[in-house]
Order: structure tokens, then sequence, then C-alpha cells
């Protein structure tokens, strides 16, 4: 059963109020400082010169001059899809030659990789492209983004950490690209917060991979607290405009917080009539008419600046699910000082939506939640998050195991939290291990069936996901088969069952001379045949292969040798050693007469059994040995070359017979 149901949430007011009044409080502490500053320094010019000079944070020139480390996501989780259903770790890698193209390409660039080696290792993170510039950085980056591929963990803290190494303390930037937040160590945020008491002159720059609403604001903390700025990608061309405009903060701004930094800016911030504050907010400024900027950004992933004093109008509403802005509303805005002129937008709230997901009244952590007006797909969203979207009746799908692909209609209302209510059908994980006489298990795959159909798959060590009941168990395998018997899975989660297989050993060992052999070695492998089912497998030899009970027999490959056909029968938990040896083999090599009257130099000659022996290979080749069976051959030359007298030769065992070829007439 889905049911949609509506429930009214905000944000309180002055939750929304404290991050701009401790703001307000750092803005006059730093202009009382100014003062006095700017009073000392008609007094004492030169102590003041050199006193500040120290204790001062790097000059701009001096950021221009350093270097940037980029710190790059790779961890499972990268995998997953935004919202355009781009994969992450594709469009990152297509985005990070947006880097390439700005003028970053000047200054030195390393690049640091997290969560690419180890699944599990918190300590996973690597600097794979040492500091270089121009087409030198850029083709190793986009090399290293190629080579790794998402595996592990998501280590923030430690990255950091180790990224302050590979800048040697600083000044420079780091620009952070993640899908997630940290699931390590510390809060970042707080590593920031130590950055700033030490007063290490590194800002982080944040590149928010398809984040929801929390994930969003901590990694907004991380950019705010080191003084650099925040960027949202949630598709590939988001992801390439982020990293465009990261760049260019990076080598516009200071080293600054960007609440000190020179010049002029709007800052907004955007409410709904509730109180609702919207960190996805997006817009326009506008002059004279004519829009200045294409896009801007609400409290807490940057700010917007302009070029100068003067009236603007600044156009803004709340940024939702599909990419689109909901109902944007203009508010003119003077600005008359340099740095940030603050202002609140009041903008229309739009619909929100959650889903919650069930099974047997128990919460289940569900799948990716799709919306669809008319067939379409409008937009899609985590079981974790808060979307925004235009107010309407939506088909709500999500796809969480073969047995629950499931949907439910609801409408969702302007200013109103709705709840999509998934109900799932009982499923659980399960494993099926198959044991041998000797208590070993092996992992391979079955199939449940029910009523003559195949109902599931299981993937060796992965299981499957399956419903509760009575199934019968089948697994098929060449030496190994299953005889079908009835399975019970019961509603336990993660359960391992277990399947008796009848099964004896059987080593297979080849014997003989290695001259016997046509390779001059023992083969690596041979062919194992059931009597009793047909077909064959391969077989390596000295190993004990298990197999079901019967009769099998072992062939050689004819590019091995000439081998019998020996057989042998195993019953239920026997081993039984099987030793094939090749048939003895004799040699013959053939040459060819010197001679003036070849039309080409003779480089083959064929070979014919006399006698009905197989032959193993084709053409022979003057000056080299073949390996032949005991008796009488035909040897004819070269067609090509000339003409020549036929040559008859016979083989014994252990012996190379020689034939040379002449042409005709010498």
């Amino acid at each position: 059963m889905l049911v949609a149901q509506p429930q009214h949430n905000s944000l309180p007011h002055k939750q929304a109020i404290a991050p701009r009044l401790r703001l307000l409080f750092k803005r006059i502490f730093d202009m009382n400082c100014r003062t006095l500053i700017a009073a000392l320094s008609l007094f004492l010019p030169g102590i003041f010169s050199f006193g500040f000079a120290q204790d001062a944070g790097p000059s701009e020139q001096a950021y221009r001059k350093s270097k940037v480390l980029i710190v790059y996501d790779s961890s499972n989780s990268m995998w997953g899809e935004l919202s355009d259903g781009s994969r992450k770790y594709e469009a990152g890698r297509k985005a990070l030659t947006t880097v390439a193209a700005t003028s970053l390409a000047g200054r030195k660039i390393g690049f640091r990789a997290y969560g690419h080696r180890r699944e599990g290792d918190c300590r996973d993170s690597e600097l794979v492209a040492s500091f270089a510039s121009g087409e030198v950085a850029t083709s190793a980056i986009l090399k290293a983004a190629n080579d790794i591929r998402p595996t592990g963990k998501t280590p923030i803290t430690y990255s950091l950490k180790e990224g302050l190494k590979d800048l040697g303390g600083g000044p420079g930037d780091i620009l952070l690209i993640s899908d997630g937040i940290e699931t390590c160590d510390i809060d970042p945020c707080e590593l920031m917060r130590e950055w700033q008491a030490r007063e290490v002159n590194i800002r982080v720059h944040v590149v928010g991979v398809g984040l929801n609403k929390l994930e969003r604001a901590a990694m907004s903390c991380i950019a705010e607290e080191s003084g650099g700025e925040y960027f949202d990608a949630n598709s590939a061309s988001g992801f390439e405009d982020a990293l465009s405009e990261a760049s260019g903060v990076i080598e516009a701004t200071n080293g600054e917080p960007a609440e000190h930094a020179d010049g002029y800016a709007i800052v907004y911030r955007a409410v709904d009539a509730a109180g609702r504050e919207y960190i996805d907010a997006e817009g326009r400024i506008l002059k004279d008419g004519v829009a200045i900027s294409s896009r801007t950004q609400a409290v807490g992933r940057g700010r917007n600046p302009v070029e100068g004093p003067g009236e603007y109008v600044l156009e803004a509403g709340v940024l939702l699910r599909d990419g689109t802005i909901y109902e944007p509303v203009r508010l003119p805005v003077v600005v008359s000082d340099p740095g940030d002129t603050e202002v609140d937008v009041t903008v229309p709230a739009p619909a929100r939506v959650v889903a919650e997901f069930e099974e047997n009244d128990i919460a289940h952590k569900g799948a990716l939640i799709r919306a669809y007006q008319d067939g379409r797909e409008v937009f899609s969203f985590r079981p974790s998050d808060e979307a925004l979207a235009r107010p309407g009746i939506y088909e709500f799908r999500s796809s969480v195991d073969s047995d629950n692909q499931l949907h439910a209609i609801a409408e969702l209302v302007a200013g109103e939290r709705t709840t999509v209510r998934f109900e799932l059908i009982e499923t659980v994980r399960a494993y099926v291990e198959f044991e041998l006489p000797d208590g070993t298990t092996i992992a391979r795959g079955a199939e449940l069936w029910k009523d003559g159909e195949k109902k599931y798959s299981l993937h060796g060590s992965n299981g499957a996901v399956v419903q509760p009941g009575t199934y019968e168990l089948r697994s098929g395998d060449q030496n190994l088969p299953y005889a079908p018997a009835p399975l019970t899975i019961e509603p336990v989660e993660g359960k391992t069952y277990t399947a008796a297989l009848a099964a004896g050993w059987l080593r297979i060992q080849f014997g003989g001379k290695p001259y016997d052999y046509a390779q001059g070695k023992l083969p690596a492998r041979a062919k194992l045949h059931s009597s009793d089912r047909g077909n064959w497998s391969y077989a390596r030899p000295d190993e004990a292969i298990p197999v079901a009970p019967g009769t099998y027999f072992v062939e050689g490959f004819d590019n091995d040798g000439f081998f019998d056909r020996p057989s042998v029968s195993i019953a239920n938990g026997e081993t039984k050693t099987l030793t094939l040896s090749p048939i003895p083999l004799g040699e013959i090599v053939v040459s060819y007469a010197p001679s003036a009257n070849y039309a080409l130099t003779p480089d083959r000659a064929s070979l014919t059994a006399l006698d009905g022996q197989r032959i193993i290979g084709g053409i022979l080749q003057p000056g080299t040995a073949r390996k032949v069976l005991p008796g009488r051959y035909r040897v004819t030359g070269w067609k090509k070359a000339g003409d020549f007298v036929d040559q008859e030769v016979t083989v014994n065992v252990g012996e190379r017979a020689t034939v040379e070829l002449m042409p005709i007439g010498e």
C-alpha cells in the first residue's frame, strides 16, 4: 500500500539569524581595528609598516604565485548518478578539463585523490600528480583522473592535513571536490577553525557533487571557515560550471575571507513568508534592465560581485530539483560602500517532498525516487533528501529490487511538505554455498525455481535479494552438477544456506618423456570429459579436481602431442589419479640444397603421411624439427620456388630423419 501524506514544517527564524549576527559583530570589530591602525600609522609609520607586514596574511600577489592543490573524491559513492543521469566520476573527469582552460593553468597545480585504492581505509589518500604548471599539469591531472576508480571511504580531514604538507604549510589554495561528507575522522570544519587559529594561509574552496541540504551545509562550513567559497555541482554541465567558477574565484580573490574582500558584492538571504531559509536560491542581477550576471547564489554558497556603486535589481527564487527557478521575484538593491551589501529576499515557497520506505512496519533504506508527469521524468531524489518541486500531481517510482518496483501518486502543494510512503514486499538477502564431502565449501552461481519458472539468480558470494518461501534450488556445472532439491528461504536477513554436493576428486598427471610431447615439455592443461553427461572442461595437471561421482576420460590437446584416452570411475568421497602419457615420437628435419635456379627462396615444404597417421602442425619450415608419429612420410617442395623431386622418408621412435630437397635436373 502506497500513501502520500502532507506535513507542515518550517525552519525557526532565529536559527537562520544567528550566523548573520556573528558576521555583523566580526565586521564591527574589523572596522574598529582598521580605524585604530589608520590612526597609529599617522604617528608611527615606520613601526606600523614593519609590524603590520609581519602579522597580515599573504597578499593577493602571493596567492597568485602560490600553488593550487586539487583534492579529488574517488570514494565508492562516486559511482552514483547526478540529477541528469550522468555518472559522478565520469562527469568529474570531464569537468577537470575545465581547469586547464582557466588562468590557473599558469600556476603550479597538484592533484591528490582519496578513496581510490582500498575499501574501508581511512588513510587512502595519495598525491597522484605532483605540482606542475601548464600542459604538464593538465596532462598529469587528466591521466590520473582517468586511471583512478571509485573504491573506498571519504577521508576528507586526513586528506586536507596531507594537503597542507603538500603545500609546504602555505600559502595556497585547495580545491576540494567531494560527493559526500567526512566518513572517517573529526569534522573537517573543526580542522579549518584550527587552521584559522594557527594562521594557516590556505583557503579551501569546495565543489559539492550532488549533495543534499545537510551535506551541503557541512561542506559549506569547510569553505566558510577557511575563507574559501562553496559551489554546487548537480549535473554534468553543472560540474563544469562549478569548477570554472571555483577556478575564477581562486584566481580573482585575495587571501582574506570573502566578507573582508575588496570590491563590491551583493549577498542575499532567501526566505519565504514563514521564515524558512533557502540555501538553494539562484537568479540574476540586472542593471539598467540588462542582466550583468547569469547566476547568483544565496548565503551559504557564495557572494555575487558587482562592478561598483549603483542601483541594481536582484532577481532570485528557489532552485528546484528539476533545475528551474521557482517564481523568481525582483528586489531593488542600492550598493554604495565597498564590501558586501546584504539584503533579505522574500521568495515564494515551493512544494517540498520526502520519501519514506517501510517493510513490515520497519524503516527501510529505500532507493532513488523518480518523479514523473505525463510519463516524463521531471526530477529525482534520494531517500535522505528533501526535494524542492513545483506544485502539481506526480507519479513517484522507485526500484528497490526485482520484487519491489514501487509507485505512488501524490499532489505536491506550494509551501507544504509531502511525505510519500512506500510499503515494501518483504525480501531478504540470501546466500547459498555448496559443501563437498570433505567439509570444504565453494561459492558459485545458483537459481531458485518455483512452479517451473526461474524466480531468482544467486551470484556466487553476492547472493540475491529474494522473497522468503520454498523454492527448488538448481545449480549447473560441467564437473559438479547439483541434483535439484527443495530450499526454504527464511525471513532472516543475510542468512547463508548450505547445500551438500556429492563429489569425488580426480588428479590428472602427465607421464612419459618430455621428448615425446610436440612442444618438448609437459603440457599445462588437458580435457576432462564426462562419459555420463558429455561435453568437456579444462583441467590443470597435479590438482585435485572435485567431480560428481561417475565415469570420466581424459584427452590431451592436439598441439601437445598424440595421446590415448584413459578413463576412470569415481565414487562419492573417493580420490583417484589418472595419468595421461604421449605416444612415443620421432622427428623430421627438412632442408633445401644450394642452388641458383630458385624462382623464390624456398622457406616451406609440405608433409604427407603415407600410413594414415595424424600430423600435428601445418607447413614445414626448413631447418626446424617437426615431431611426428613413427611411419612413412612424403615431403614435397614449395612449388613457387621451383620444381622438386618428392622425397619419402621413414621415421622411427626417438630418431631424427633428415630430408634434403633439390630442384629437378640438379
